[in-house]
């Protein structure tokens, strides 16, 4: 029975190396994907003036942003993201989102589609095959909606949409924020003769587009093991050619989504951790012991060599 039970632990050890193996080997690696059920809402607060907030001097605004996956149209390795944004000027009791023919207090609404490579977090080249050819930006490339896993301290290249090209995401410093090690990143975007919005058409980058000055900075405070975002700051300022201010914003998350990433963030690290790091580490602890404490009893179960025999011989001898 000692011998059984040894056997069972032999086995029981085994398995457990094996899993641990896998674990530090593949497990890591699947973990750090960026996963197809995303629903995500980011707030902002700050002010804006201009021709687009009613107003030439600043006034308070909330800007919304809603982040969904598309599952159907994602794929093992690619994940589709549909994004729609939305500033209001804050004035009584302001809902986070409105259509502008029904509310003066919108400033702007965007709405974007973009395929992200689920590893790497960079915008695939065939835009058009996953988000279809009528929501397509040609030419995207970059980083658009987060930083890839185990982000470094360098710099990265960060699509812009009003320019519609990359601009350089500068690493800066590490900074601690609510518990959480972020890097913080600085994106600065500038042009003289940009294409600030669309025309009477509606079509973007064409002859009767509104064009003039762009002005643009982010500050982006990155989690590097998961490349999300904790905290990020804002500037934007559009003049158009004739010099009409179109829109100068500054604006931050609020506290209570800088909170939520926060959280969300060191959930997230703990899980990629224990899969990791926790899981290898206990699994080739544990295999060893359970292979040991196996291999012991499987030898204390043997009988001595010749154990049995031997007793039957010394009795022939005795009785002749």
């Amino acid at each position: 029975m000692r011998r059984v039970i040894g056997y069972v632990f032999l086995l029981v050890g085994a398995f457990a190396l094996v899993a641990a193996a896998v674990a530090g080997f593949w497990g890591r690696d699947a973990a750090a994907t960026v996963p197809l059920n995303v629903n995500t809402t980011t707030v902002l607060d700050g002010t804006a003036s201009g021709a687009l907030a009613k107003s030439d001097t600043p006034v308070p605004v909330k800007y919304t942003r809603t982040t969904e996956a598309a599952p159907k149209e994602s794929t093992d390795d690619v994940v589709v993201f549909v994004e729609a944004g939305c500033i209001m000027i804050q004035e009584g009791d302001t809902p986070a989102c409105a259509r502008a023919e029904d509310d003066d207090r919108v400033v702007t609404t965007t709405e974007r589609a973009y395929a992200m490579d689920r590893k790497s977090s960079e915008v695939v080249e065939d835009q058009a095959k996953y988000v279809g050819e009528d929501r397509a930006v040609e030419g995207m490339t970059g980083l658009a909606g987060k930083f890839p896993f185990d982000t470094e301290r360098h710099d990265y290249e960060y699509w812009d949409d009003t320019l519609g090209t990359t601009v350089i995401a500068t690493y800066v410093d590490d900074v601690d924020i609510k518990g959480v090690k972020t890097y913080q990143f600085e994106v600065s975007a500038s042009e003289d003769d940009a294409s600030l919005s669309a025309g009477e058409d509606e079509v973007k980058d064409t002859e009767d587009d509104i064009r003039g000055t762009y002005e643009a900075t982010q500050t982006i405070y990155v989690e590097p093991t998961t490349g999300s975002y904790i905290d990020q700051a804002a500037t934007q300022k559009m003049v158009t050619s004739t010099g009409m201010v179109l829109i100068d914003a500054e604006m931050s998350y609020s506290d209570e989504t800088v909170s939520n990433n926060a959280s969300d963030a060191k959930d997230n690290i703990a899980q990629l951790n224990l899969i990791g790091t926790w899981i290898p580490v206990g699994g080739l602890v544990a295999g060893l012991i359970f292979l040991l404490i196996g291999l012991w009893l499987v030898l204390r179960g043997r009988k001595p060599n010749g154990g049995a025999h031997a007793a039957a011989d010394d009795r022939t001898l005795v009785d002749a």
